[in-house]
């Protein structure tokens, strides 16, 4: 019995010893063998006598070990280290010895991985990352709703009445966009510049929680009547007209003929509103105090500490309730909502990201697939080589941790070649228009993108090297040993690889079908009549100073004189003039049509505004529909007359002439009537996609304005007038600032600008996703080929024809591609309504998109399969009868 006890305790102190053994790294065991061959034998010997050890002997023996057992887990990380440089010393010379098949990998992993991270840098800067201001996470934007219009901006007095009452809300702050020209310089070379400028409250700058780089901001005296004239400069302003002096603080600039003290210079990267180069302060004169109609001003605030944003809209409620009760039938209907400011600033584009980031998920999984299905073809191949490594002692978790090895180091190769073209193309969205995307210029590739990066390329590693890593054999290392022997592994990797053929097909359906109806939807838009002719039509903005031309008489003259001499300009066909450019929004009023019954204002009619001249129809080749053209004798002496749109007639005039009809505009000041006189065609005045408004033209004589167009359609190239042109404008008023020098092309490619900047990454997103699909359907056929090349014989030798083989090959690839076309037609049946909001006159399910893109995608695949099979049907029957 006690022979029994010693060796159960021998057998359990040998195991303790070789599992210490085992823990111990390979290459650090050879020096260790002496020591553990003594130790061994003292061990044995004191075991041997175990019964007549004290319990001290005992304890130590134990002791000693148990710090054998510690000190081989310390060296864990050496043999951890070991064994990883063995595995990725082992990868890089597999990869080495197929070169071709690393660079398709490496490829098609970095478009993959490369497209995913440059979606999320967009996403990062529009969505995710702050605004660049302190604790911009409290800064709400207030907004108006009147009955049945959306949100918009805020009166003067409601914006008092805002400060006074919200006790959820502080640096209540108001803005206003507006223009400066600026006429002074001290290089006398240097053209009068026209700056976009906003006036803002003295609140506006610690609302934002900003401080000036040079100077301070405003004060709370500066933006009230008899205020000092200040202004504070953009850093980029501050560079390009004042060459950066740092003693600019505390000196005089010219701005729109008022001399003001330049008290500061903002940041580098601060431009809010968007562009902003100058700011001066908000000064109201006691009409605008007192009016309620003229919603001028975007005000923002800040939440107080522990407030939330439904307190605030709760209390912008009472509100909105008090001052409809103190101001009956003044603005009926008023309500004010809050949101955070970022969502105002980067709502628009929530769709437009979410469904490119649904596009960049769908191609990374395609790539994924096209890897995964690689790397199944060469697990193949090496199935002899796993299975005996199997038989000479490797463990399956071992074999299955050299594969994932060497996928993360596909994978880490293809992700740092995917982040050279995240930073290729981050230079190339720098280069769009800011039209295309709010806070464009704030998409780079920072921390948090080279974390995603990493994160995006290690899971990427493990998702596509899990395919053969789990199709290991595990009881049929015999089978896989013989020459030529086929496993149960081979048939499920042959299963694998079909089914993620289907799916990389099925995903590029739907990537295809998402490009093809933003490609219709772009074309449409294009296609749609915006009722005038751009070509040869270059745009001079003209801000006429309110200090300079304080007078309407004096602005009449002006632009007078200015039409006179540019229509003699050689090389103008004509010359127009208009307060607003088309395709760029503008300004719009209520009106009511005389001898009609009222309507309270909530549901009064509303109408675009613009103002033009005798000439601004013919300039812009718009068509007149009924009645007469403005002439140079209606100036301001003569009745008001006015001309309506196509729109404006058939909404409100369907069974009557319009013409001689009265119609009294209502929110420009006192109310203002005017005799209508004719009507035009309808022009896109808010945007293609902006459904058509009733219209108004007023004569400029009759209601001048400070922000003026000129339209000049070019005999030719537009380009060769543009110097003539601003030299005669200078003739008259040498400080007249000029800005905006642009094509009518050039509006109208602005106007677009999102949407094809949407169809440009959808597109690239499925051009790269239909080549990784046909290479993969390839991929797959040519596999096939190879394996069944000793069949092709016998079949060629039985009789069979090169049609019959051609056809065999070719039905195998349909069959892939069909079901991955009907899987994928199922799955964008549902998804593509997410893009129903970046569609423009066709439906998210449009069948004829449907239709044409699964019929390209299949001829595709069949081209694909093609090749392969061609080659196989050329197979010579007695090569292939000793193949195997």
């Amino acid at each position: 019995m006690a022979d029994s006890a010693n060796t159960t305790r021998d057998r359990f102190w040998l195991w303790l010893i070789r599992f210490i053994g085992l823990l111990v790294p390979r290459r650090l065991r050879a020096d260790w063998r002496q020591e553990w061959e003594a130790e061994l034998q003292y061990r044995e010997a004191m075991l041997a006598e175990w019964d007549k050890l004290n319990w001290q002997t005992k304890l130590d023996l134990l002791r000693r070990s148990t710090s054998a057992f510690w000190d081989a887990l310390w060296l864990q990380p050496k043999r951890w280290e070991e064994e990883m440089f063995q595995d990725l010393r082992l990868g890089v010379r597999m990869l080495r010895a197929q070169p071709a098949f690393a660079l398709v990998a490496v490829l098609a992993l970095a478009l993959g991985i490369g497209a995913t991270t440059l979606i999320f840098s967009v996403v990062n800067a529009v969505l995710l990352r702050p605004l660049p201001y302190r604790e911009a996470d409290r800064i709400v934007r207030l907004e108006e709703r009147h009955g049945r219009g959306g949100p918009g901006n805020v009166s003067y007095a409601s914006f008092l009445d805002l400060g006074a009452e919200t006790a959820s809300l502080e640096q209540i702050a108001a803005s206003r966009f507006w223009t400066a020209n600026l006429t002074d310089s001290r290089n006398a070379n240097v053209e009068p510049e026209q700056a976009p400028s906003a006036l803002v409250s003295a609140s506006f700058f610690y609302a934002l929680g900003v401080t000036p780089l040079l100077g301070r901001t405003f004060l709370a005296a500066e933006d009230q009547p008899g205020g000092q004239a200040v202004a504070v400069l953009s850093y980029a302003l501050w560079q390009r007209r004042y060459q950066g002096d740092p003693a600019i603080i505390g000196k005089t600039i010219r701005v729109s003929d008022v001399d003001r003290t330049v008290v500061g210079v903002m940041p580098k990267d601060f431009q809010f509103p968007t562009n902003t180069e100058l700011w001066t302060p908000l000064v109201a004169g006691g009409d605008l105090r007192d009016n309620r109609r003229a919603h001028l001003l975007a005000v923002m605030a800040r939440l107080k500490p522990g407030a939330t944003l439904a307190q605030a809209q709760a209390e912008l409620s009472v509100t909105a309730s008090r001052i409809e009760q103190q101001h009956p039938g003044v603005d009926p209907h008023l309500s004010f909502g809050a949101l955070r400011l970022q969502d105002r600033l980067v709502g628009n584009m929530k769709t437009a990201l979410t469904a490119l980031l649904g596009a960049v998920g769908c191609l990374l999984l395609i790539a994924c697939a096209n890897v995964a299905n690689l790397l199944l073809a060469r697990a193949t191949a090496r199935e002899k080589e796993m299975a005996i490594r199997a038989a000479l002692g490797a463990g399956r978790w071992r074999l299955m941790r050299q594969l994932l090895t060497e996928s993360l180091l596909l994978a880490a190769l293809g992700g740092a070649v995917g982040l050279l073209i995240v930073y290729w193309s981050v230079r190339f969205i720098a280069t769009l228009d800011r039209f295309a995307l709010p806070r464009i210029n704030e998409v780079n590739v920072d921390a948090r993108v080279l974390g995603f990066t990493l994160l995006v390329t290690l899971v990427t590693g493990v998702l596509f090297g899990l395919a053969p890593a789990l199709q290991l054999p595990k009881h049929a290392l015999q089978a896989a040993l013989k020459e030529g022997g086929r496993t149960s592994a081979g048939t499920r990797r042959r299963y694998l690889r079909h089914g993620l053929v289907v799916a990389e097909m099925a995903l590029t359906l739907l990537l295809l079908i998402g490009a093809g109806l933003l490609v219709n939807s772009f074309w449409r838009l294009l296609q749609v009549r915006h009722g005038f002719d751009p070509q040869n039509v270059v745009t001079f903005n003209l801000f006429l100073s309110p200090t300079r031309f304080s007078t309407e008489p004096q602005k009449i003259n002006y632009l007078k004189q200015v039409l006179e001499r540019v229509q003699t300009t050689p090389g103008v066909r004509a010359a127009g003039l208009t307060s607003t450019t088309p395709l760029t929004g503008g300004p719009a009023t209520d009106f009511e049509i005389e001898g009609r019954a009222p309507v309270d204002d909530a549901h009064a009619p509303v109408a675009d505004i613009r103002i033009i001249d005798a000439n601004y129809f013919r300039a812009m080749s718009i068509g007149l529909v009924a009645g007469r053209a403005f002439s140079h004798n209606d100036t301001a002496e003569a009745p008001r007359v006015l001309i309506i749109n196509e729109t404006l007639a058939r909404q409100f005039f369907s069974d009557e002439s319009p013409l001689g009809r009265r119609i009294t505009m209502k929110d420009w000041g006192p109310p203002l009537t005017g005799e209508i006189v004719g009507v035009v065609a309808d022009v896109k005045e808010n945007g293609l996609d902006a459904a058509m408004q009733p219209e108004i033209y007023w004569p400029y004589p009759q209601f001048p304005s400070n922000f003026n167009t000129l339209m000049v359609k070019a005999a030719g190239d537009p380009a060769g007038i543009v110097a003539a042109v601003k030299q005669q404008i200078w003739a008259v008023d040498a400080q007249q600032p000029i800005a905006a020098i642009a094509t009518m092309d050039e509006v109208l490619a602005r106007s677009v600008a999102s949407r094809r900047f949407n169809l440009l990454l959808f597109g690239a997103f499925a051009a790269v996703a239909l080549l990784l699909a046909a290479v993969g359907v390839y991929g797959v056929i040519s596999y096939t080929v190879s394996q069944r090349t000793h069949e092709i014989g016998v079949r060629m030798a039985l009789g069979a024809k090169t049609a019959d083989v051609l056809r065999l090959f070719l039905a195998h690839g349909l069959r892939l591609a069909s079901a991955g076309v009907v899987l994928g037609l199922a799955g964008a049946l549902v998804l593509t309504r997410v893009m129903q909001g970046l569609l423009f006159d066709v439906s998210a399910t449009d069948p004829l998109t449907f239709a044409s893109v699964a019929l390209v995608l299949t001829l595709v695949a069949l081209l694909a399969c093609f090749i392969p099979a061609r080659r196989a049907a050329r197979v010579d029957p007695l090569r292939a009868l000793r193949h195997e």
